[in-house]
Order: C-alpha cells, then sequence, then structure tokens
C-alpha cells in the first residue's frame, strides 16, 4: 500500500478511536454500573470526551468529627478498551477524596473500587479531618492503594501533599489560607518536624514546602500517611496556642533546623578552606594525590548538579521569638489569641507542649 494511502487510513482510525459516544456505546458500558443499583446521570456527563457520570449516592456519618460524605462516579473512555473510574468522596465540610483505577473493563474496574471502603480514605488527627487520594494499583486482591494525594484543614489553612510525583523525588507540599487577612508562619513550622521535612518558602498564596520520602509501594505509601499525620496534629497542637509558645516549646528543634540549613554553606566554607591548606603543601607532580586534587572540583560540580533535590545555599535566620499574638493578624482570633497567657515552663503531660520528635517515624 502506498505511503500516503496507510498514513489516510491510520489516521482514519485515530479519528473513529476518539469520536463522541453513541448512544449503543453509553448503553453498553453503563450496564455493569445499573446491575448494582447505579444510576446514570446524562446531564453531567459528557459524550464528546467519552466521560459518564454517575449520580450521587449518599453515605452516613464516618464519625462524628468527619460526617457524612456523598460518592460520585465517573467513567472515561479516552479511546478503545483505555478505562478510568473515579470515586469522588465529598465532605460537607468541601473536603474531598478520590479513588482511581485504571483497566480495559469497567466492570472489574468498579469491583476494585468499591472493594476498598470509603471509611478508608478518612481519618481524624486531633479533632481535624483528613482526606487521602489513592491510585489502585496491581492485579492482586485486595488491590495495593498508592498515595497521590493527602488533604486537610487545620485553623483555617489547607495543608495539601503531592505524592503523585516521580518515585525517589521529594513531595510537595503546600499549605494555602482560607482567609483574606494576612497570615504570618514561620518557614520552620514543619521543619522542626524532622530532617526529611524543608522550611517553608513563600508563594503568591501561601507556603510550599518539600518531603522526602523514600522505598516502594506500599511501604512509600504508608510512611507519607503517617508524615501527613503527624504534619496535622503537629499543625493543630501549634495553631491552638500563641506564636510565642512555638518558640518556648520548640527552641531546640529550631536551632536544630538552623543548622540543617547552614550545613551546605559550612560545607562550600569548609571546601574552600581545605583548597586554600593544600596550596600550602607541596606535591610532586606525578603523585596520585595531585591528579585528585586538580580532579576534584569538577567531579564535586557533577555530584552537586546530579542531586535530586539540591540544597539551597544561604545564611539561616536564627530562630526568635515571635513578638505577634496571634498567627492570623487582624484575624477575629486576634484578639482571643492575645487572651491566652504565654507558658514559659514545659508541661510534659500537655499535648501542646510537647516537643516534636527531629526524627522522623
Amino acid at each position: 500500500m502506498p505511503d500516503h494511502l496507510a498514513a489516510y487510513f491510520a489516521g482514519s482510525s485515530r479519528d473513529a478511536a476518539v469520536h463522541p459516544l453513541t448512544h449503543h456505546e453509553i448503553l453498553s458500558l453503563i450496564a455493569p454500573f445499573t446491575r448494582r443499583g447505579r444510576q446514570a446521570d446524562l446531564e453531567a456527563s459528557n459524550r464528546s470526551e467519552r466521560r459518564l457520570c454517575f449520580k450521587p449516592v449518599e453515605h452516613d456519618a464516618f464519625s462524628a468529627t468527619i460526617g457524612a460524605a456523598q460518592e460520585v462516579l465517573t467513567l472515561e473512555n479516552p479511546r478503545g478498551k483505555q478505562f478510568r473510574l473515579i470515586r469522588t468522596l465529598r465532605l460537607g465540610s468541601g473536603l474531598s477524596a478520590t479513588l482511581q483505577a485504571d483497566g480495559d473493563d469497567p466492570e472489574t474496574l468498579l469491583s476494585r473500587i468499591e472493594s476498598i471502603a470509603p471509611q478508608r480514605q478518612f481519618r481524624t488527627i486531633e479533632g481535624v479531618a483528613v482526606a487521602f487520594s489513592y491510585q489502585l494499583t496491581g492485579s492482586e486482591t485486595p488491590p495495593t492503594l498508592e498515595l497521590t494525594r493527602g488533604a486537610a484543614t487545620v485553623a483555617g489553612i489547607q495543608v495539601v501533599i503531592k505524592a503523585d510525583t516521580v518515585k525517589g523525588y521529594p513531595v510537595a507540599i503546600e499549605l494555602t489560607p482560607d482567609s483574606t487577612g494576612p497570615v504570618e508562619l514561620p518557614d520552620d513550622l514543619l521543619a522542626v518536624i524532622g530532617w526529611g521535612w524543608s522550611p517553608l518558602r513563600k508563594s503568591r498564596g501561601g507556603w510550599n514546602g518539600t518531603l522526602k520520602a523514600r522505598g516502594r509501594e506500599p511501604q512509600r505509601s504508608h510512611q507519607l500517611e503517617l508524615k501527613m499525620e503527624k504534619a496535622v496534629g503537629h499543625m493543630a497542637r501549634t495553631l491552638a496556642q500563641p506564636p510565642s509558645q512555638f518558640h518556648e516549646t520548640l527552641r531546640r528543634a529550631r536551632w536544630a533546623v538552623t543548622f540543617r540549613r547552614a550545613i551546605p554553606l559550612l560545607f562550600f566554607i569548609g571546601l574552600m578552606a581545605l583548597a586554600g591548606g593544600l596550596t600550602m603543601i607541596e606535591m610532586p607532580q606525578d603523585s596520585i594525590w595531585n591528579l585528585l586534587l586538580m580532579g576534584a572540583p569538577p567531579l564535586l560540580l557533577f555530584a552537586a548538579f546530579s542531586m535530586r533535590d539540591t540544597p539551597p545555599l544561604e545564611i539561616p535566620p536564627l530562630p526568635r521569638r515571635f513578638k505577634t499574638d496571634a498567627w492570623q493578624l487582624g484575624s477575629p482570633a486576634a484578639t482571643a489569641m492575645a487572651a491566652v497567657p504565654v507558658a514559659t515552663g514545659r508541661d510534659p503531660t500537655s499535648p501542646a507542649s510537647t516537643p516534636v520528635s527531629e526524627r522522623d517515624a
């Protein structure tokens, strides 16, 4: 067959693969869902994008803190035998969690989705509801839950970890205040938890940070779940107290963060001092040490640029006691916060005064 005819028929087959859903295709796709009591929501569906939505299902309250949830199923069929089923659970507070499964048979995907209880995607930490989103992987039963996102709202600040990153790279953390008023948070708010947590960087909408996640699935997801719970609990206890209490309680942890941030700069200064000291030593031209010293700079540069998470070269600020009496300046809570007495000592039995461990669990 001539090349131009082959290209024509190949293009036609691709166009046919992405045509809008026909009435016959819709009836065929929703059949396994109808048998299980699911009703298609044709108004919310999009035939052109080959996406089918099903009417919401109401779930009773998972717990007193979490409350009731509304479940919505969405079936996507971009082409051929490629299907993606997404379950979205949304609480009355607006917090949502998704569960995604990919495969070539919608009925099998529905069975895999239904094998995971909706309650599994929500937890309560220090009175705060936390939502976890997953992607189902593997063919075993029950399927493997691979974490893609964790979300919670702590004291008016939305905390999100985005775990759907390239494995081996740090996970992104975003803190976004819900209020329109000015909010001041210390850049070491999460870094005091342990070595895997980076300082926060001010962004346009809030703060950004990273969290190191090691290991393979499912250990990696389990580790991230525990770290998300630790972050939510730490923030709930911290933001319930005046800013000055944060410094008094975690003074040692804050100084440890300062030292960690200074390590790249100290390492660079040490290399400079070592290079200057070596110039005072005479070495034979044919010595192996002389060859190693000449090749060290490019090797160090190559090692620095090949790091997955290059640490910033900075002079870290020294931890200081906050002068404000409220985390949200100008908010209605500021007056109430100012009335809270600042404890100068530490009560080992008080959760808000218990120092956070400097090492990750």
